[in-house]
């Protein structure tokens, strides 16, 4: 492991084939410990009852992630999450502290594994990008797509349901509701330019009601104003439900995010939203208007030039 502590710092491996563990002691809802297996592997473990035994089978590791299934002396039935990689030690110590805390609001133990079946794919997504902090370009994308999220597609009228943030999960949209119809692309761009970039034929095709969101932003030059990434993402959370948790913290794995100290230096600026509605001769391409034999295409809009499209946000929630 690496010099940061962790609880897995102090903890010795054990001599045979078992583990030795440490019971995770602020998490009283569950019953948590973390756990070290022979070979350097870590991780944590929560307690199911015998009877789960068999379900938690479904559960299965990755590439980087290992499962591990133990049954002790007493006849109680444990489910861990291990990793031997000491590079990803703190990062990954983060990431068992948010799985813990999402698992926190579930009482059945089909709604633990199935987070922990959801959690353990994000992961392996997380950890085949290596240790890596997201491009300043990004964690303003992010940002913006957060801040829509909270203060619009979950606040508005009709509200919808974070399950509806599906740009993480690799849709053309960053936002789709099928029951409202309705589908929004959110954009991030400088102070000093209108333009947005949209990267796919697909990003601006849809059948239903479809918007761009656009949102001004910067990194800022000064150092002291504005915020990190870090605290975008808390202020996000502090406004969901508790059983909203994991399907948030699931997205943000999906784009690369894991809580870091690296982002707290990177101050972010965000100005006020412009909508736009992608309907009737707005301009874009599709694949109903681009031939066949072009595959990818990536391209810019003014959003100057489509000022006749500009509608309220609420014309969306």
């Amino acid at each position: 492991m690496n010099n940061i502590e962790t609880p897995w710092t102090n903890m010795t491996s054990p001599l045979g084939e078992g583990v030795t563990t440490l019971r995770v002691n602020h998490e009283r809802s569950n019953s948590w410990y973390w756990i070290r297996s022979k070979g350097g592997f870590y991780g944590v473990a929560i307690q199911f009852p015998s009877k789960e035994v068999e379900a938690t089978s479904t559960v299965q590791g990755t590439a980087k992630i290992n499962i591990a299934r133990i049954n002790d002396s007493n006849g109680d039935h444990y489910l861990g999450v291990v990793i031997n990689a000491s590079e990803l030690a703190t990062v990954f110590h983060r990431l068992c502290l948010d799985l813990m805390s999402a698992c926190r609001f579930s009482e059945s133990p089909d709604e633990l594994i199935a987070i922990l079946k959801r959690r353990v794919l994000a992961w392996q997504r997380l950890f085949e990008k290596g240790n890596r902090i997201l491009s300043p370009e990004k964690c303003l994308g992010l940002i913006a797509e957060m801040k829509f999220l909270k203060d619009h597609w979950i606040h508005g009228e009709p509200s919808y349901s974070i399950n509806g943030w599906v740009g993480p999960m690799g849709a053309p949209q960053d936002f789709k509701d099928d029951a409202q119809g309705v589908s929004v692309e959110v954009k991030a761009h400088a102070f000093d330019s209108n333009v947005v970039k949209i990267s796919s034929k697909e990003q601006l095709d849809s059948e239903e009601s479809l918007f761009i969101v656009a949102y001004p932003g910067c990194l800022s030059s000064s150092g002291s104003e504005g915020k990190n990434l870090n605290e975008y993402v808390e202020e996000t959370r502090r406004v969901l439900s508790p059983d909203q948790y994991s399907i948030f913290d699931e997205r943000l794995l999906n784009v690369g995010y894991a809580r870091s100290s690296s982002y707290d230096e990177m101050l972010f600026q965000i100005g006020e939203a412009k909508v736009y509605k992608v309907a009737g001769a707005f301009p874009k391409l599709t694949k109903d208007t681009l031939p066949a034999a072009i595959g990818q295409v990536r391209y810019d809009i003014d959003l100057c030039l489509v000022a006749d499209w500009s509608c309220p946000v609420s014309d969306i929630c």
